[in-house]
C-alpha cells in the first residue's frame, strides 16, 4: 500500500478498483493498488510526493453516497505531533466529543470525499483511538529512501504546509471526475486549526496549478477552524498589548494587519510550559527545520535565552535573530497578517468561516479568533464569518461532549449552508459557558449571542482593590518543585499540570497566603446579587518600575466561595518593554496598563468574592524575565469583568 514514485504530471493518484467501489469512484492508477473497506467505507492509502518531493502519508475516504453529479471535497488537517487518523473513525459519533459527527466517516456518509494527511516532518506511528480506521502508516523518514527528500516541520508556514495541502487537495480533485473542485472545505484543531485559517485566506487555490498546469484551481468556500491561532507570534507570547489594528484587547496582536515584521508591539511573555512541552513533542515525533529557518534555535533563542528581546541587547546578531523570529511568527504563519489576500476577497467572494475557540484554551485563547473577526468585519459587515466560543480546546478546558454535539451541529448547518458556494451573510458570536463541579442545568441553556464578541456582554463589574502592592522579581524553581512562595504557580499550569500532574482542569487555589512581594493577592466584596462574567476584562495597574527597563506583569482571577473554595475563573499577562528602539513601547519609569485577560463565560454567585493576584512571575506557564531584582510599586489595582447583565456594578475590596 505504500507507493513511493515520484507521479508524472498527468498520472494522478488515488484510484481505486472499480467493480467493489461507489458510483463515484474512478479506474485504478497503476501501482497504487486496491482501497480497501473499513468498516463501511473506502479508505486509499499512499505516500505521496508534495510539491517539492517530500513524501505525504496520505489517506482519502471515498463518498458512501454513490449518484449525483458531483461531490464536494472535505481536508481535514491534524494538531501538533499527531498524524493523519485525529479525525478518521469508524463510526459518526468517533469520540463522541470534538470528533461527534466530525470525522471522515460522518463526511463521507454525507457525500464528501475525505482527504487526511500527516504533515510534513511528523511521523504516523498509527492509530491512537479504538474507533479509528487502522489504515497503514508511511514510512519513518530515517528509513525512507526513495525520490524526494524528507519533509521537515515548518510550524504550518505558508511556503510550506500550506503548498502541501493545496497540492494533494488538487491532485485528489484531478484523479476523480465526479469531485467538484468549486466545493472544497477545509477543517483541522489546534495545529491545523492555525493551518485552516490561513488557508482560508485564499479563496482560490492556485499553487498547485502554478506550479504544474495539468491540476485544477480549487475554490474554497468555507473553512471550520477549531480551538485555532491566526497570532502566532502573540499566541505562544501574549505582549497584553491592545491591536494597533482597533486599538482594543480583543485585536491584541504582536502587530497590525499590514506590517510584514510585527514590529508595533514588543514580543511577549513566553507561555514556557506549552512552548517547552511542544518543542518536546517535535523532538520526539519529528523532524524541525533547521534551514532556511531555525526552527530549534528560535526556542534556544527566545525560550531559553529569555529576554532583552529589542534594542536590550549590544549584540546586532541577536536583535536581526528576533526581527527574523518576528517575521516568521507573524508574515510567514498568521492568518491576521495576510491582509493583501484578506483584501482581494473583500467585496468578492469571501471564504466563509465557523470557528471554534476555548474561553479555557490557555494555549490559543479566544482572542486569536476575536481579533480576526474585528479585522473581516471592518472589511465587509456581511463577511460570512461567524465564531463560536466553550470550554473546549487544550487544557485547562473540560471539553464535555454536551457542548462539542451543539458546537458541531451549528458548524455542520453553516457548513452545508456555504459550502455550494461562500456568499455574504449577518454572523453572530455563540458562547457556551464553563462550569466547574456537579450541575443540573444544562449548559446549552445558558449559551449566549452576540452579534461581536464585545457585545456578548452588556455592562461591566469592577472591583476596586484598595491594598497597595509591591512585586520582586526573583528566580523561580526549577520544575517540577512546588514554588514554596506561591504554588499556585505550579497548580494553575496548563501543560505540565495535565500532561505530567494529571490534575483536574477546574484548578481550586493551594495557597491563599504567600510573601507580599512574591504575589500581590486582593479581595473583594461579596457579590450581593449573580453575575456573569462573559467577554475578556483586563486588570488595571498604575505602576513605578525601579531596578530594570522591562517587567512582566501576570494576573489571575478566581472565583472564592463563602466557605473559601477558590476555583480559577482566567488568567492573563503583559510585557512592560523600554528597551525598544527608537521608541518605547511603555512609559517608564511609570505608566498605567491595562492586563487582558483570556477571558471566559462564568456565573458568579451572590455571596461570591473575587480575587485578583498580581505577580512578576508565574512559572512554568509563562517564562519568567531575565530582569532580577525589578521592582514593581503600585498603590491599588483596579479589575474590570464584562457581564451579560446591563448595569455597572462596583464592588470595593475587602
Amino acid at each position: 500500500m505504500r507507493w513511493r514514485a515520484i507521479v508524472p504530471a498527468t498520472l494522478l493518484v488515488f484510484g481505486a478498483t472499480a467493480p467493489s467501489l461507489p458510483a463515484s469512484a474512478e479506474p485504478p492508477v497503476p501501482g497504487l493498488g486496491d482501497c480497501p473497506l473499513y468498516g463501511d467505507v473506502h479508505i486509499c492509502s499512499a505516500e505521496i510526493p508534495s510539491w517539492d518531493g517530500s513524501p505525504l502519508d496520505v489517506d482519502l475516504t471515498l463518498p458512501q453516497q454513490a449518484g449525483g453529479s458531483r461531490h464536494p471535497l472535505m481536508v481535514m488537517l491534524h494538531g501538533f505531533a499527531n498524524n493523519k487518523h485525529e479525525w478518521e473513525s469508524l463510526t459518526d459519533e468517533g469520540d463522541h466529543a470534538d470528533k461527534w459527527h466530525w470525522n471522515n466517516h460522518w463526511f463521507a456518509r454525507h457525500g464528501f470525499y475525505v482527504l487526511t494527511y500527516t504533515a510534513r516532518g511528523f511521523l504516523d506511528q498509527g492509530k491512537t483511538r479504538e474507533d479509528e480506521p487502522n489504515t497503514p502508516p508511511g514510512a519513518p523518514f530515517g528509513s525512507y529512501t526513495g525520490p524526494g527528500t524528507p519533509g521537515t516541520v515548518h510550524l504550518k508556514s505558508r511556503d510550506y504546509e500550506i503548498k502541501d495541502t493545496q497540492w494533494l487537495a488538487a491532485m485528489v480533485a484531478a484523479a476523480y471526475s465526479d469531485l467538484d473542485p468549486n466545493s472544497v472545505a477545509v477543517s483541522g484543531g489546534s495545529y491545523g486549526g492555525g493551518e485552516s485559517w490561513t488557508l482560508a485566506s485564499q479563496a482560490s487555490w492556485r499553487s498547485a496549478h502554478d506550479q504544474n498546469p495539468a491540476l485544477p484551481v480549487l475554490q474554497l468556500q468555507v473553512a471550520i477552524p477549531k480551538y485555532p491561532w491566526t497570532d502566532l507570534a502573540y499566541s505562544l507570547a501574549p505582549n497584553g498589548h491592545k491591536g494597533p489594528f482597533d486599538g482594543t484587547i480583543y485585536s491584541s496582536s504582536q502587530g497590525s494587519t499590514t506590517t510584514d515584521s510585527g514590529e508595533e508591539n514588543p514580543v511577549g511573555v513566553v507561555k514556557y510550559s506549552y512552548a517547552t512541552g511542544f518543542f518536546g513533542e517535535g523532538i520526539a515525533d519529528g523532524f524541525f527545520e533547521t534551514t532556511p529557518e531555525p526552527i530549534p534555535a528560535w526556542y534556544a533563542d527566545a525560550v531559553v535565552a529569555g529576554d532583552p528581546y529589542d534594542g536590550g541587547s549590544p549584540n546586532s546578531d541577536r536583535d536581526d535573530f528576533i526581527r527574523d523570529l518576528r517575521h516568521g511568527l507573524t508574515e510567514l504563519r498568521g492568518a491576521f497578517y495576510q491582509d493583501e489576500s484578506w483584501a482581494e476577497q473583500a467585496g468578492n467572494r469571501e471564504v466563509a468561516i465557523f470557528s471554534i475557540s476555548g474561553w479555557t484554551d490557555e494555549l490559543f485563547p479566544p482572542v486569536e479568533a476575536f481579533r480576526q473577526f474585528s479585522y473581516l468585519k471592518a472589511l465587509d459587515r456581511l463577511w460570512p464569518v461567524e465564531l463560536a466560543v466553550g470550554d473546549v480546546g487544550h487544557p485547562l478546558a473540560q471539553n464535555p461532549p454536551s457542548q462539542w454535539h451543539h458546537l458541531n451541529d451549528r458548524a455542520w448547518g453553516f457548513l452545508k449552508e456555504q459550502i455550494n458556494g461562500s456568499h455574504p451573510k449577518a454572523t453572530t458570536v455563540f458562547s457556551m459557558p464553563t462550569i466547574c463541579g456537579p450541575t443540573a442545568a444544562d449548559d446549552s441553556i445558558q449559551a449566549l449571542t452576540g452579534r461581536t464578541p464585545q457585545t456578548l456582554s452588556n455592562g461591566t463589574l469592577t472591583v476596586n482593590y484598595s491594598t497597595a502592592g509591591t512585586l520582586v522579581n526573583r528566580m523561580p524553581p526549577s520544575f517540577p518543585v512546588v514554588d514554596p512562595r506561591d504554588p499556585d504557580n505550579l497548580g494553575t499550569d496548563p501543560a505540565f499540570g495535565s500532561a505530567l500532574l494529571h490534575l483536574p482542569n477546574c484548578r481550586t487555589s493551594v495557597a491563599p497566603a504567600v510573601s507580599p512581594t512574591d504575589r500581590y493577592t486582593a479581595y473583594s466584596a461579596p457579590l450581593p446579587v449573580p453575575r456573569i462574567y462573559v467577554g475578556l476584562g483586563f486588570a488595571r495597574i498604575s505602576y513605578t518600575l525601579t531596578g530594570a527597563s522591562t517587567a512582566t506583569l501576570n494576573a489571575r482571577v478566581w472565583d472564592v466561595a463563602p466557605d473559601g473554595t477558590a476555583l480559577l475563573m482566567t488568567r492573563g499577562a503583559y510585557r512592560i518593554d523600554g528597551n525598544a528602539t527608537p521608541a518605547a513601547y511603555d512609559p517608564l519609569p511609570s505608566g498605567t496598563v491595562d492586563v487582558p485577560l483570556f477571558g471566559n463565560q462564568w456565573t458568579l454567585a451572590a455571596g461570591h468574592r473575587i480575587r485578583l493576584d498580581l505577580t512578576q512571575v508565574d512559572y512554568p506557564t509563562f517564562l519568567a524575565s531575565n530582569s532580577l531584582g525589578a521592582l514593581l510599586t503600585f498603590p491599588n489595582a483596579q479589575l474590570v469583568l464584562p457581564t451579560r447583565e446591563a448595569t455597572e456594578m462596583a464592588l470595593a475590596g475587602a
